[in-house]
């Protein structure tokens, strides 16, 4: 039996830490300076296995944050606790909210206060999910948004002082991930692991010390991401000198073989005339494969067979897309998987989708399936849904 959970769910303890060395006085002329003070804020019935923090930096400073807490559902009491706490979040979201609200307004003027920037936290959301991974979790999910988390000057964005040393126990994660024009220029500490545009430290493998976490983030204007202009301008540049080189040494040759009273431009001509006569046959031979060649190529290539860039879709037209391409259906962690998203992201993505209509979602057996409208799946892959029938959501 566990024995974390009775009728609900019990409490968390989430620890962000002060910025700023705190003095205290011992004695007479013996200063100590202490370990940061802590801003805790506790969410109220959450006794979490794990606890990710994922932080969206914008260009503006402003992070994106959110907090999901994830109950492992091993047994039946877990699962009745989870779903009483479900059903208390969906029948009154803003009593969770408002509190959330209270503790991280204290956390965000502790930061302010200690950085000089001015900071403001609002938008905020709760809500709760079921995910199938190894285990069957039960998930709360807060999000909201921390203005002026992030430092900004000239392009270049600093982060991480505002939550200087949060501590991170066993089974926590903290995440940063930033726009894809913004190169990471350093990370302390190390990161645990590194993607494209995210770095990740785990507690129990990372202790932030003073100064920590940080990244420091540009838009690559120095040499480095100038390299490829330069260098497209230098085929450019070196194309159009041996042209005009090429040209005028072939209309010099032409003025030689013109000279008359000359039997080096009579022999010109005259080989220049046999060349002509004798190349046109081969000329006329040679049009007619790259004619086939041509039909052949217009043949096999389909319709519209140009290459959607999809950096220049939204993060719902990608799902959208996604969708459309495996037939109207397929599971939730498979959108996770093709596009490379994190588990919070795709939810709210599809969180946001389903609210306005564009798609539907259900469960199945132990996964969460998506669909099109009015879709029934029956083109889409087996290997993104197996089965049919479920329970609708």
């Amino acid at each position: 039996m566990n024995t974390r959970v009775g009728v609900t769910v019990l409490v968390t303890l989430f620890v962000l830490a002060s910025i700023g060395p705190v003095a205290g006085v011992h004695g007479a002329g013996e200063t100590d300076v202490s370990q940061p003070e802590s801003t805790a804020f506790q969410q109220d019935q959450i006794d979490a296995d794990e606890v990710r923090m994922d932080v969206f930096i914008h260009a503006d400073g402003t992070a994106e944050w959110t907090l999901e807490f994830w109950v492992r559902l091993d047994d039946d009491d877990s699962e009745a606790a989870f779903e009483s706490l479900q059903s208390d979040i969906q029948s009154d979201p803003d009593n969770y909210t408002t509190r959330m609200a209270d503790r991280m307004a204290d956390t965000a003027a502790t930061a302010s206060d200690a950085t000089g920037r001015e900071m403001t936290v609002d938008g905020f959301e709760v809500e709760t999910q079921r995910q199938s991974l190894a285990r069957e979790y039960g998930i709360v999910r807060y999000t909201f948004d921390w203005h002026g988390f992030a430092a900004v000057d000239d392009g270049t964005i600093r982060a991480g002082d505002a939550i200087e040393g949060i501590y991170l126990d066993d089974g926590t994660r903290l995440l940063f991930e930033w726009p894809e024009e913004y190169d990471l220029e350093t990370a302390a500490p190390n990161p645990d692991d590194e993607r494209d545009q995210v770095v990740i430290w785990r507690g129990g493998d990372t202790d932030f010390v003073s100064g920590e976490p940080r990244v420091v983030l540009t838009t690559g204007t120095g040499w480095s991401s100038m390299l490829p202009l330069v260098a497209a301008a230098l085929v450019v540049v070196g194309g159009g000198v041996y042209g005009i080189w090429w040209y005028s040494r072939r209309d010099r040759t032409i003025d030689r073989s013109e000279v008359p009273g000359t039997d080096s431009g009579t022999q010109s001509v005259s080989d220049a005339s046999r060349a002509d006569t004798e190349a046109e046959p081969s000329m006329d031979h040679a049009e007619k494969p790259t004619s086939e060649s041509e039909a052949a190529t217009e043949r096999s290539e389909p319709p519209n067979a140009a290459a959607v860039d999809t950096t220049l879709l939204s993060n719902e037209e990608q799902v959208i897309r996604l969708l459309e391409e495996r037939g109207g259906r397929l599971k939730q962690q498979t959108v996770v998987e093709e596009l490379g998203w994190t588990d919070a992201k795709t939810s709210k993505v599809v969180t946001g989708l389903r609210e306005s209509g564009e798609l539907e979602s259900f469960r199945l057996g132990r996964e969460n399936v998506l669909s099109l409208p009015e879709s029934d799946g029956s083109s889409g892959s087996s290997d993104d849904v197996g089965g049919e029938g479920g329970e609708q959501e």
